[in-house]
């Protein structure tokens, strides 16, 4: 069992838009991982006395969530996600393997910076009419993830669909 895995889930959703390539200008189709609220995630032991007893501790988190800066996905998450798209795979940056979205039409990488940080990103939207740009699939599928981006209580999420 690997030891850098920090999220859990029973299942997980599949989030789709559609956005312009920003090298080669084309329409492409986006995916993002959501985790459903009751979800686990390794965080810190904020109750520590200090960082040197601090454990990591698993929290059930009361929210959904976007995983994000994905190092790892299980054997089972990626045969699902195989299914579905093939524009969503690892790629190889500076030596680091991680998942990521890539053009349909130029087959570049896009960097998750540009699609989960910023106020208007494909996956952040500003307004529930950009929300309703992404559309939810429900998989029933274990999920277990390492990542480094974790963007909890997606605002204007009620309005995806």
């Amino acid at each position: 069992m690997r030891e850098d895995i920090n999220i859990r889930a029973s299942r997980f959703l599949l989030a789709r838009t559609v956005r312009p390539c920003r090298h080669c200008r084309a329409a492409t189709p986006l995916f993002a991982l959501v985790v459903p609220p009751g979800h686990l995630a390794l965080e810190l032991d904020g109750t520590a006395a200090d960082d040197a007893s601090a454990v990591d501790t698993w929290r059930v988190a009361a929210d959904t969530a976007f995983v994000f800066h994905v190092e790892y996905l299980c054997d089972g998450v990626r045969h699902r996600l195989r299914q579905f798209t093939h524009s969503y795979r690892p790629t190889e940056s500076l030596g680091f393997v991680s998942w990521a979205n890539h053009c349909a039409a130029c087959a570049r990488a896009f960097n998750d910076e540009e699609l989960y940080c910023e106020p208007g990103d494909a996956f952040l939207p500003t307004s529930e009419s950009s929300a309703r740009l992404i559309h939810l699939l429900p998989i029933d599928q274990a999920f277990e993830a390492a990542a480094a981006g974790y963007a909890q209580e997606p605002q204007f999420f009620e309005c995806m669909s």
